[in-house]
């Protein structure tokens, strides 16, 4: 089993939102309002696969006052920030990537709540370039510039203002990671290496994401991993999965029918399908670890439709439904002992929607396409589809942005930040770290006492603070 992966970090940069005026400040809930969101097509007249997944829904969001109209959708949007285009720069020059003349942005389809206008706006900084990292060379694909978007709040439709629109810096590398372990390495390199610039620190400041193949097969993209450390576990269990749909049966199945009939008290409208030779493949709570458990598989992709979940015969009977209803299903679908069937219940057409996607599923061989989260336990559970070039078309409020005027210094990487200084490798790690080496380096120069100022910069200082 061979892995292919490659990373896509998104980093968010220390400087005023990207298309107006407003700081990054965080504060309470102020003004709220609503938008109803619908996928629009690109310029040839075709729909995002991902876009058209998700459902027409009326979003809440809530505008905290460090926002203006930009991010509201109420005004065309001004800019970019030019200091968010030169840390870009900035960086494009540590790694070595070729810089392009003009900055066209685009507007990049998402209509999942998390963008007030239904689309993020994105731009082509620079191609190319490498990173070292463990004595090993990857090279990078590109670096973009976008904003950010907003943060979920408390309830499901529910979305904050006060993260859109911070400039974030986007790293696809090329897909030459090929041990789990060098996926991870590779992340921690970038992120040191973006500290040369001037980006945020702390806690969601920065996101990983990973694409994932084995064998040369499909690739999956995986979202939202907890931190570094989790990384060559879950791109483990990921080639374990992704090996293990490849090996699985082909699941044969039958005209879904409607099963009303089959239940001793009247519910919603319901529908179930057989499907050959499947018997166990769907699995339980009781399944052994590593298996598949397609049956939560197909439960995720209905979830697109509106439904809440499905039930399949590996768990039945359960939930309501007992021993009697579960044989009075298998009857009317025809299965034999090797067979399996989904249960799912609902409004109608939401139903035979929802069915129709997960039919859709069972037909498709081998690994999907798509992107993934990660979860907790490491694993990966279904997202969405994975978009296509319809989901890009130009952004015709922002006019070409000329970089060739703009002066950028190359800034020092940490590691020859910390040759610089006067001290041990630690001391002078720590100050790095710490970013207290700049004002390290103006106090030494007035008074050349190396190894005293480190240690009321690194000691002294924050013990008072903590008497406070």
């Amino acid at each position: 089993m061979t892995l292919k992966a490659g990373l896509e970090i998104h980093q968010q940069l220390n400087s005023g939102k990207l298309f107006c005026n407003c700081s990054l400040s965080e504060n309470g809930k102020d003004a709220q309002f609503k938008r109803k969101l619908h996928a629009t097509s690109s310029e040839l007249g075709d729909v995002d696969i991902a876009a058209k997944t998700e459902q027409i829904k009326l979003f809440t969001y809530y505008n905290k006052s460090c926002n203006c109209l930009v991010y509201t959708d109420e005004e065309p949007p001004r800019g970019p920030n030019a200091d968010a285009v030169k840390i870009a720069l900035q960086f494009a020059q540590l790694v070595n990537a070729k810089i392009v003349e003009e900055i066209h942005f685009m507007r990049k389809v998402v209509v999942d709540g998390s963008n007030t206008s239904g689309f993020q706006r994105t731009g082509l900084i620079a191609t190319g370039g490498r990173i070292e990292y463990d004595g090993k060379i990857l090279e990078l694909d590109q670096l973009c510039l976008e904003e950010d978007s907003c943060r979920h709040g408390e309830e499901e439709h529910e979305y904050l203002l006060d993260r859109l629109g911070i400039p974030l810096l986007e790293i696809t590398t090329k897909p030459q990671l090929n041990d789990s372990k060098d996926v991870q390495k590779a992340a921690k390199a970038i992120g040191r290496l973006l500290r040369a610039c001037n980006v945020k620190r702390g806690l969601g400041t920065i996101r990983q994401d990973v694409n994932v193949s084995i064998n040369n097969g499909q690739r999956v993209e995986l979202k939202g991993f907890q931190d570094l450390a989790s990384m060559p576990k879950v791109v483990e269990n990921e080639m374990k999965r992704q090996s293990s749909l490849y090996q699985m049966k082909e699941g044969k199945v039958g005209q879904p029918i409607n099963v009303d009939n089959c239940f001793k008290k009247k519910r919603e409208f319901s529908l179930a399908l057989k499907i050959e030779n499947w018997n166990g493949i769907l699995g339980n709570k009781d399944s052994p670890e590593g298996h598949v458990r397609m049956g939560r598989e197909l439960a995720d992709y209905a979830k697109r439709a509106g439904l809440k979940g499905i039930m399949h015969s590996d768990e039945l009977p359960a939930y309501g439904i007992d021993n009697e209803e579960t044989e009075n299903i298998k009857l009317s679908l025809g299965c034999n002992d090797n067979d399996a069937f989904i249960l799912i219940f609902g409004k109608e057409k939401i139903t035979k929607n929802a069915m129709g996607i997960i039919v859709e599923r069972i037909n498709t061989k081998g690994v999907p396409k798509e992107v993934r989260k990660v979860t907790p336990e490491n694993l990966t559970r279904y997202l969405r589809p994975m978009p296509g070039a319809s989901r890009m078309y130009p952004e015709t409020d922002i006019a070409p942005f000329k970089i060739a005027n703009l002066k950028v210094r190359k800034p020092k990487t940490l590691d020859e930040r910390e040759k610089d200084l006067p001290l041990n490798e630690e001391e002078s790690k720590q100050l790095v770290n710490n970013e207290l080496d700049e004002q390290f380096n103006i106090l030494n120069k007035k008074f050349d006492l190396p190894k005293l100022l480190s240690r009321i910069l690194l000691h002294t200082l924050p013990q008072l603070k903590k008497r406070r």
